[in-house]
């Protein structure tokens, strides 16, 4: 794959995950490129479907069936996910732009041979990748919540999954369930668009991250263990220098865009899991969906903490991959450009949810055990 073929792939991956932003800022022939009102029309859309959430768990709190309640109480939790996600979409778009214009040059980028043989294989290699995990993750996510949704509308007991109070013909009964059922597929269809959309953002941008991160680590060994490189590539360390300096600002812009988001992310997931595991627990019978929202649930905060663990370990690689090398052979000024390359790369370049919080698998783990710690001091309380 050439560097114009590698181009016109990214331009698909980049048009694409423009046309989302449009759609959810509703900012299409906005010449003036100022934010709108109209911008906030999801969220609205969002916040009142959020208000009916939070009135059926206040009323379905004292109900025998506590499956219901906690059915309830998911719902409610995962639109604050969505809002979430949403406001970080209209929030952080031009962000998000400037990223992806980013990426675009560093694809388009002239640098010298040997610089592009070793990009190009691992492009080839990144856009299949990208393509397969964002097909599957759309497919699985898609698929499962609706052969979810097939079976949980279909429980005693349950008003999938709330209830809308509509003022419209109340004294027509078939019009006004088939009208209030039409209004939750919408919105069920927006919430699980939100969920697809967002964690799109997050697998193309780790995916991509690790890209360049290999490519310069091994760029580095390439030009440090052969001395012929060295000879002739004059210019080749100034180009490693320059890339890395590129992707690091631009690591600077995603934690920018993700360090409250993935806190809200955190945090969500958090109670989620906490409750899930407590309707575990409260059933009369064995309900598998409850189990399938656990992994949903579990999987969707994995991706996130995937994401900043990928990160760290990748920018951490590049001083590791300087320091295995013969350094020790090169000039000395060539030793200290070095030497400020792995100063840099010593510092782990993730995320921090809040700035406080690192983003890996580490958070990961203590997120599930303290759901789990949670959930049995609230099962001991209400049992």
């Amino acid at each position: 794959m050439d560097q114009v073929q590698a181009v016109e792939n990214y331009r698909k991956l980049h048009n694409y995950f423009v046309e989302t932003l449009k759609f959810f800022n509703l900012d299409y022939f906005n010449r003036s490129k100022k934010f709108r009102l109209r911008n906030l029309f999801f969220i609205i859309v969002l916040m009142i479907s959020y208000y009916f959430n939070i009135d059926n768990v206040i009323k379905t709190f004292s109900d025998k069936i506590k499956m219901v309640w906690t059915y309830n109480l998911c719902w409610f939790i995962v639109h604050f996910m969505v809002l979430a996600k949403t406001f970080t979409f209209v929030y952080n778009k031009r962000q998000y732009l400037v990223l992806l214009e980013e990426i675009g040059e560093l694809y388009s980028a002239k640098y010298s041979n040997l610089v592009l043989m070793v990009q190009q294989k691992n492009l080839k290699a990144n856009f299949r990748l990208t393509i397969a995990g964002l097909v599957a993750y759309a497919t699985s996510l898609f698929v499962g919540e609706f052969v979810a949704l097939s079976y949980y509308i279909n429980i005693p007991g349950v008003c999938y999954p709330v209830l809308y109070h509509l003022p419209l013909y109340p004294d027509r009964p078939l019009l006004h369930y088939t009208l209030n059922m039409i209004i939750q597929f919408i919105i069920y269809f927006i919430v699980i668009s939100v969920l697809c959309f967002g964690d799109h953002f997050v697998i193309f941008f780790g995916l991509h991250f690790r890209c360049e991160l290999k490519t310069i680590s091994e760029l580095t060994q390439i030009y440090l263990n052969d001395s012929t490189v060295v000879a002739t590539e004059k210019y080749l360390l100034k180009e490693i220098y320059k890339k890395h300096l590129k992707v690091l600002k631009m690591l600077e812009i995603l934690d920018d865009i993700y360090r409250i988001f993935s806190f809200n992310q955190i945090l969500s997931s958090f109670i989620c899991l906490c409750f899930v595991f407590y309707g575990s627990l409260v059933q009369d019978s064995f309900e598998w969906t409850f189990y399938f929202f656990i992994v949903l649930t579990a999987a969707e905060l994995f991706i996130y903490c995937l994401f900043g663990e990928t990160l760290v370990a990748n920018t951490e690689q590049i001083g590791t991959s300087i320091y295995l090398t013969k350094w020790y052979e090169m000039s000395v000024e060539d030793q200290r450009n070095l030497l400020f390359i792995m100063r840099i790369a010593q510092k782990p370049r993730g995320i921090k949810a809040a700035g406080l919080i690192h983003v890996n698998f580490t958070t990961f783990v203590e997120i599930l055990k303290g759901a789990a710690s949670y959930c049995l001091i609230l099962y001991s309380l209400t049992t």
